[in-house]
């Protein structure tokens, strides 16, 4: 499934407007107030969903630093989540990273039809709000939308851009955009952003991990990794710990699902592509970040598997394979079009 909003897909909600974002009047409210003290989250295991702002209030809690350092990664969109890989870019804007398929079927061409693989510069491309990143305080997401700009997305076979893209494979599940420092009000008729402009993005970010290269690495089998993202149900930036698997338990994974006919179990595990992590992810998080114990970079949330008696996997396209995407259809580029796009990538 996707990160689950409609049968078998993993994070994508739905927008009753297709280019202004979903609202956001209590996304950063809890859904039913409670005076009851959440027990401890020990971020040195495999834990359940938790609710960032639970961690972040606990002062006792092993996992408020590390929350901490990453929670400001993690974007609401208006259909599922985000994240941020880099605010280090030549002329300060910043990358953002998400799944293809939230953004909805029909975004990058028509359904049933196949998708080309495209790099294109933001200054051409007309911005469209539907970003929120949290605000610097880390207090909640912000109320006015920051603008989606579209720069590399990968080719779709046609069979795989339709059934509202529950088809589509983790290779071919990402995209790379840019958001800049403007933000919109869109709490009434969709605004139309100016076109991109250089400036810094303002985003809680404590630890600058989206402004210190590396701002993403490669994963590493049996690490502990942490998962962000606005789940859909509550509106709240929810997180779990999760460990990544290597290669063998990743496949035995998707076998031992395709054993309990979960449909995660029919799609195969792409090596290059992909990780899949033991823990927990729920509708709304499908674009999210999966980071490191130093708040890198590593994976973006895709995929995930129903629950099997507590045991749950998560699937999420590697930043070593976006990168690498990236830089070759850079490559092809001609000199000029890459001086257009060389600002608004990493320094």
């Amino acid at each position: 499934m996707w990160i689950r909003a409609l049968p078998r897909t993993l994070l994508a909600g739905v927008c009753l407007l297709v280019f202004a974002a979903c609202s956001t009047s209590n996304s950063d409210q809890p859904a039913t107030p409670t005076t009851a003290t959440p027990a401890p989250v020990a971020c040195d295991r495999v834990t359940d969903l938790f609710s960032v702002s639970s961690v972040a209030d606990a002062s006792d809690d092993s996992c408020a630093d590390w929350v901490e350092v990453s929670q400001g990664r993690a974007v609401l969109g208006s259909t599922g989540s985000a994240s941020v890989w880099s605010r280090s870019t030549g002329n300060e804007t910043a990358l953002i990273v998400g799944a293809v398929h939230s953004l909805g079927q029909g975004w990058f061409g028509a359904e049933g039809t196949a998708i080309a693989e495209a790099i294109v510069d933001p200054a051409d491309q007309v911005g469209i709000p539907r970003l929120f990143l949290l605000l610097p305080d880390g207090s909640a997401p912000d109320t006015l939308a920051s603008p989606w700009f579209g720069l590399f997305n990968p080719s779709i076979a046609a069979e795989r851009n339709g059934n509202l893209m529950q088809d589509v494979l983790p290779r071919e599940d990402f995209y790379v955009a840019v958001t800049d420092a403007q933000k919109l009000d869109v709490s009434g008729l969709p605004p139309v952003p100016e076109p991109i402009t250089g400036g810094p993005v303002p985003l809680h970010d404590p630890a600058e991990v989206t402004m210190t290269r590396p701002t993403h690495s490669a994963a590493r089998p049996g690490e502990l990794v942490l998962m962000l993202g606005y789940a859909n149900e509550t509106g709240r930036l929810t997180a779990s710990v999760g460990r990544v698997l290597g290669d063998a338990d990743a496949s035995a994974a998707v076998a031992t699902l395709a054993g309990l006919g979960d449909p995660e179990g029919s799609i195969d595990y792409d090596s290059d592509a992909e990780i899949i992590i033991e823990g927990a992810a729920v509708a709304g998080m499908s674009g999210g970040p999966v980071v490191d114990g130093e708040g890198r970079l590593i994976a973006v949330l895709v995929r995930a598997s129903e629950d099997h008696d507590g045991v749950q996997f998560a699937r999420a396209v590697r930043m070593t394979h976006v990168v690498s995407r990236l830089d070759a259809a850079i490559e092809e580029l001609g000199p000029e079009q890459q001086l257009a796009v060389a600002g608004y990538l990493e320094r």
